[in-house]
């Protein structure tokens, strides 16, 4: 059985290599191109974090990003999308809302998804209560209900993610959410261990989709537990930095990961915004991904320093939009 196992993994693992070393060809580099997708997430929650992140593309500071709709600033994005159609923006599909004084809730009347709502008709702030409590019948039509509503906004996503992983808690879930991506035309970010560990023989990988060969996030130290028992190899590679938050190390981690990237297709995750009074409320008691957190990020990567290093490694910046047109040929007929 263990060396069935074995083989299994084996041949999960060469067809996403395949896929990887296609798509680089596809969008024009050679097969063992070095790509890499600069990616800010939580575009929406905040203002700080809004302008932070319209101002990191307009820097060219990052190539892509995804809002989260149900969350309170999310017309200012669609404002500001409109204006700026050429940035690649995509939806951080969301199921939780963690920070302890400012909440949302889903797209759908509360009626409809009661099982991702907690007493007080709020998403949960954590992933464990989503993953025992979601049904996910009622995952989809909220994920539909929050791509709908996206584009009734004017925005014209190119792909979809997962906000604090909740959507790959547990293989149901994470049908639905292939599923709507592909009903969507929207590519759905998957990386090779999730390609390893959420599908099996009952929902084989589908051809359209596109494995990341690493995604690369700062983590708290506070999370290495969690993160040794619960994630796969990409995020075994992932930066662990400790309570004391400093510019030098923020350089420091993400510059040696520059250096160290492999072939294929590679995200970094960025958390963005300005260190304010408004971003500071909104991240009470929460410093990881918060207010110095996220400046940070932000500091990093509209430095020449890290363009440079980005420039010296042979480093492709690509966008979901050219991968999604590669997935979706006949998009831009219809």
């Amino acid at each position: 059985m263990k060396k069935l196992l074995s083989i299994i993994i084996a041949l999960f693992s060469l067809n996403a290599t395949s896929q990887i070393k296609n798509i680089a060809e596809k969008l024009g580099y050679e097969k063992d191109a070095k790509l890499l997708i600069i990616h800010a997430d939580d575009i929406g929650i905040a203002h700080s974090i809004n302008i932070a992140s319209f101002d990191a593309y307009k820097n060219n500071a990052i190539n892509s990003g995804a809002a989260m709709i149900p969350s309170p600033w999310i017309k200012e994005v669609a404002e500001f999308h409109k204006k700026y159609p050429e940035y690649d923006l995509g939806l951080h599909l969301t199921l939780t809302a963690e920070w302890k004084n400012y909440k949302w809730r889903g797209v759908s009347s509360s009626n409809e998804i009661p099982s991702l709502l907690n007493e007080y008709n709020e998403f949960y702030d954590n992933t464990r209560d989503v993953n025992i409590n979601a049904n996910p019948e009622e995952v989809r039509k909220e994920l539909q209900a929050q791509i709908d509503y996206a584009r009734s906004l004017g925005i014209n996503p190119s792909h979809i993610d997962s906000h604090m992983g909740a959507i790959a808690v547990n293989k149901d879930l994470w049908r639905v959410y292939i599923e709507v991506g592909y009903k969507n035309k929207l590519v759905s970010m998957a990386t090779n261990s999730r390609v390893l560990n959420l599908f099996d023989e009952d929902f084989p990988v589908p051809d359209y989709i596109v494995p990341v060969n690493d995604i690369y996030m700062l983590y708290p130290e506070a999370d290495r537990s969690f993160i040794e028992n619960t994630a796969g190899e990409d995020i075994a590679n992932t930066l662990i930095v400790n309570d004391i938050y400093k510019y030098e190390d923020w350089f420091n981690l993400y510059s040696s990961k520059i250096k160290s990237l492999i072939p294929g297709l590679n995200v970094f995750l960025l958390h963005l915004g300005y260190d304010n009074e408004e971003l500071r409320a909104v991240t009470v008691d929460h410093p990881e991904y918060g207010s110095l957190w996220r400046q940070l990020d932000f500091d990093v990567f509209n430095s020449d320093e890290i363009k440079k290093v980005l420039e010296d490694n042979n480093v492709k910046l690509v966008t979901w939009r050219e991968i999604q047109e590669i997935v979706y040929p006949n998009l831009k007929a219809n």
